[in-house]
């Protein structure tokens, strides 16, 4: 992509965040904590999936302000409880290198505990998470690192980050099962919470997830009310072009709009 159309892709993508945000009065209360879900960190690709460390810095400071960074089962659950919105839960997924230098240190800097949803190939192989350069996967000594720090809740995310919208149930199982066993084997951890690859639900693994875990988390969503199941906890995207300020108005009102536009886009219509 050339500058000027790069440029122009920008100022679209900022102009309908404005637009986004100026629909949530529409969908009236946000309701339950923030799971938030983060991929790549200060990266330097330019993808939405990665925020700047900047950013990552301003946002971290935005929420000790505002509420408190909880653990994940604190969260799920306190989410009946008063003022759950305050309560802001930090998930990372796949696995990628550069959280490890750029993230996990302001983490340990403010004490905060987070989530590291673990995509478990890229770790044994030493293969980038996607071609092309910037994507490189943790070690497992990193991993061990910041299990050790008393931190991080280490959750699976599969074996190969397969789309459970097309596949086999006998395929999900093979994924969820060589995943759990690697973690078991390399971290000394029990899995007990998971993330569905690109964020969606199946049918074909709703059961396997369920024997398996504690908590399943999506990539999409409405609120986490009091009786939202705990196997369908919907999460929060923050993005490369959400900065501070349209992290903020995320973190209160959801931008459901945009989730909603994002979920039809992709032809996706589960919880």
């Amino acid at each position: 992509m050339g500058r000027a159309a790069g440029t122009l892709k920008t100022a679209a993508r900022k102009a309908s965040k404005v637009v986004f945000a100026a629909a949530d009065p529409l969908f009236g209360a946000f309701p339950g904590p923030r799971i938030l879900i983060y991929h790549q960190i200060d990266a330097g690709l330019g993808r939405q999936m990665e925020v700047t460390k900047d950013a990552f810095v301003a946002q971290l400071d935005w929420m000790d302000q505002h509420g408190l960074v909880v653990d994940l089962e604190s969260a799920v659950a306190a989410r009946g409880a008063a003022h759950p919105e305050r309560r802001f839960v930090l998930t990372f997924d796949d696995g990628y290198e550069d959280f490890y230098r750029h993230g996990y240190p302001e983490l340990v800097k403010r004490n905060m505990p987070f989530v590291l949803y673990l995509t478990t190939r890229p770790v044994e192989t030493r293969e980038p998470l996607f071609p092309g350069g910037g994507a490189e996967p943790l070690t497992w000594d990193q991993v061990g690192e910041m299990a050790e720090s008393g931190l991080m809740t280490l959750g699976a995310h599969t074996h190969t980050h397969l789309d459970f919208r097309t596949a086999t149930t006998a395929q999900i199982e093979d994924e969820l099962g060589t995943s759990d066993e690697l973690i078991r084997d390399r971290s000394g951890i029990d899995p007990r919470h998971f993330a569905y690859p690109w964020g969606y639900w199946a049918e074909a693994g709703d059961a396997a997830v369920r024997n398996r875990y504690a908590t399943a988390t999506l990539g999409t969503g409405g609120p986490i009310t009091a009786d939202a199941d705990p196997a369908l906890l919907n999460r929060v995207a923050v993005q490369l072009s959400d900065g501070v300020f349209f992290f903020t108005r995320k973190m209160k009102t959801g931008m459901r709009l945009e989730d909603i536009v994002r979920r039809r886009l992709v032809r996706y219509s589960g919880p």
